[in-house]
C-alpha cells in the first residue's frame, strides 16, 4: 500500500477521468469530467471526445449559442468533428465566475479597536474574498494543481501580505501586538472577553 504523497504524484485520477470520458453514457458526467478535472493532456482529451459516439448530441447541448456563423448554427453537420470536439472542450472548462481578484488588496487591517470587531472584520473580509473564488480553483488545488489555482494562490497571497504588514507594525508598534494577541483568542474560542 504506498503513502498519500506517492498517490497525489500519480495522479491516478486523470486516467480514470480520461477513460471515463470515453466509456460513460451519461452525457452530464462528461459535463463534470471536462469542467473539473485539468487534464494536462488537452489533446488527449479532445481526442476522447472525438471517440464519443453521441459528440454531435453533446455539442449541440453545449456549444449551439457559443460565436458560430449562423450557417454553422443551422446546420452542425457541416462542421468538422475536430472542430466540434476541440469547441467543446474549451466551452466545457469550467468557465471563470469572477475576473478579478478575490482579495481586496486595497483592504487594510484596523490597527486599533475592540479585539472581537476587529476579528469579525476579518472574518467577513476573508470569507467574501472565499465565495468569489471559482469551485474548480479549489478542485484544482486539492488535487494537486496548485500553479493553475490562480484565484486561491492570490487570496493567499493577500493574506500573507497582510501578515508581513503585521509584522511590521508589531515591531514598530507592540501595542498593537497585544490588540492582535486579544483578536487571535477571539478568533480561537469565540470569546468576546479582553484584557480591556
Amino acid at each position: 500500500m504506498g503513502s498519500g504523497s506517492s498517490r497525489c504524484e500519480t495522479r491516478w485520477w486523470e486516467a480514470k477521468a480520461q477513460r471515463k470520458v470515453v466509456t460513460t453514457k451519461n452525457t452530464g458526467k462528461v459535463e463534470v469530467i471536462c469542467s473539473l478535472i485539468p487534464g494536462v493532456d488537452e489533446v488527449a482529451m479532445v481526442g476522447y471526445l472525438k471517440e464519443r459516439s453521441d459528440l454531435d448530441t453533446l455539442f449541440a447541448l453545449h456549444c449551439r449559442h457559443q460565436d458560430l456563423s449562423k450557417e454553422q448554427r443551422a446546420d452542425p453537420s457541416n462542421l468538422t468533428v475536430d472542430f466540434k470536439a476541440n469547441e467543446l472542450w474549451r466551452v466545457l472548462q469550467m468557465p471563470l465566475e469572477y475576473s478579478g481578484s478575490p482579495w481586496d488588496w486595497n483592504w487594510r487591517p484596523p490597527l486599533e479597536g475592540i479585539p472581537s470587531e476587529i476579528a469579525a472584520d476579518f472574518h467577513a473580509t476573508v470569507c467574501q474574498a472565499i465565495f468569489r473564488i471559482p469551485f474548480s480553483d479549489f478542485v484544482e488545488y486539492a488535487l494537486g494543481y496548485t500553479t493553475k489555482a490562480r484565484f486561491l494562490s492570490n487570496l493567499l497571497d493577500g493574506v500573507c501580505d497582510i501578515r508581513d504588514k503585521l509584522r511590521t507594525e508589531f515591531l514598530d508598534r507592540p501595542q498593537i501586538k497585544e490588540i492582535y494577541i486579544d483578536i487571535e483568542k477571539v478568533s480561537r474560542y469565540g470569546s468576546t472577553a479582553t484584557k480591556y
